[in-house]
């Protein structure tokens, strides 16, 4: 409702203050907050008085700002190239939002985000837990808000559809294709489940004891911790005991590579597997050897393999951003070519409710081929591949010694 615009103004005003610190929001003038690692990108700029504002809300620091950040990046990097082609009949400027990872600081920026008159769209998260807090915000005020990279499935549904989209992947979607890899090809039949108590990690949990199920196993022992845990050895053991020679991550990065580090510490006989969450170039932090061997299900399409992916990549790496590219860095680049591609379809004057009929009718070819989106609006565009650490870095599995034998994976 409209009214609940101008009371988010007001509201804004008080959660904003109190969460300035950790919310990077200025509307984009060249002059946003820094990355993690250096200058920040630009979006925007002067053509007359016209300016149509898109909010863009990702962890931009704390412990998932590789992540958080490279999305940043892409998606402004899509925005900075709109700008410059002259196609668009006034100034495309981006409100930079810092989510942190945490839920009240997300919900302070979707606040501020949606106070501002000339926003007549958002895109948003990294986290699921932060996206559960903020989706109120924008369906309450009207504003839509494509999902690039948060992966609970529910995220997406009739509650939240018109105005709630996702152009990524679900997580029971992204594990799919690891259960098919782990339990189907490689056969391992002894799984211990490990997670953490996020949205994200119930989310997991649940999908991959799901994919367990439906081939009539169940996992050997489900342990959950606390996000920060840095000592798995307690868990390590009762994997030992357990006999399992597959270990499923149901977390993200930091914790995990930890994981992954003290298993090989402690001469764990067993695969480590997971998804998206923890392909970063974090997790070759823990050194080549601890690494090593670690399975994990990213989302999309080789960039490598296509003109538009490795234009993408190019581009990227010619801008000189701080951050690697990371698993949903192609996402967010994604979503803004879709909320690009729409606010050609509504002319001159772009309006919130024009900007939510065109995302749910859209289809948009991008660097992940052709998205559109179905009757909950979940992008129809799956796709994803398995990737494996190989000699301290990540390699497409099907490219790798573990895919043509020259490499074993542990537990078998």
């Amino acid at each position: 409702m409209k009214k609940n615009r101008l009371i988010a103004i007001l509201m804004a005003i008080l959660m904003v203050a109190m969460f300035a610190v950790g919310c990077n929001a200025a509307p984009s003038t060249g002059a946003e907050a820094p990355s993690a690692g250096g200058e920040a990108p630009s979006a925007g700029g002067a053509k007359g008085d016209k300016v149509v504002k898109i909010g863009f809300l990702a962890p931009i620091t704390g412990g998932n700002a590789a992540e958080g950040a490279a999305a940043r990046n892409a998606f402004v990097l899509a925005i900075d190239q709109a700008n410059a082609s002259g196609e668009y009949p006034y100034a495309i400027e981006v409100i930079q939002i810092d989510d942190q990872s945490k839920p009240e600081v997300g919900a302070a920026g979707a606040q501020k985000i949606v106070s501002d008159p000339d926003v007549v769209v958002a895109s948003g998260h990294w986290n699921s837990g932060v996206a559960e807090a903020t989706i109120p915000v924008f369906k309450e005020n009207e504003i839509p808000m494509l999902i690039w990279g948060a992966i609970r499935e529910n995220l997406t549904s009739v509650e939240n559809y018109p105005w709630i989209t996702r152009s990524a992947p679900t997580d029971v979607q992204e594990n799919i294709p690891l259960a098919k890899a782990v339990l189907d090809d490689m056969a391992y039949d002894k799984v211990f489940i490990v997670s953490d108590l996020t949205s994200y990690g119930e989310g997991n949990t649940t999908a991959f004891t799901a994919e367990l199920a439906s081939r009539g196993l169940t996992a050997l022992g489900v342990e959950k911790v606390q996000e920060g845990t840095v000592d798995f050895r307690p868990i390590i053991q009762k994997i030992k005991d357990s006999g399992a020679n597959c270990v499923y991550w149901g977390g993200v990065v930091t914790e995990g590579s930890m994981l992954k580090s003290q298993m090989f510490e402690e001469q764990v006989d067993a695969l480590f597997c997971g998804i998206s969450g923890n392909y970063s170039q974090d997790f070759l932090k823990i050194g080549a050897e601890a690494a090593e061997g670690a399975l994990i299900v990213k989302p999309g399409v080789v960039l490598s393999s296509t003109p538009a992916g490795s234009k993408f990549v190019a581009d990227y790496e010619a801008a000189g951003f701080s951050e690697p590219i990371g698993a949903y860095t192609p996402y967010a680049y994604e979503a803004a070519l879709i909320l690009l591609n729409c606010l050609k379809q509504c002319g001159d004057a772009p309006t919130p409710e024009a900007m939510r009929d065109a995302i749910i009718a859209s289809s948009t070819t991008g660097i992940m081929g052709t998205t559109t989106f179905n009757e909950i609006g979940q992008t129809t565009n799956v796709a994803a591949y398995l990737n494996v650490v190989q000699d301290g870095d990540w390699a497409v599995y099907d490219d790798s010694a573990y895919a043509s034998g020259a490499k074993a994976f542990p537990g078998k």
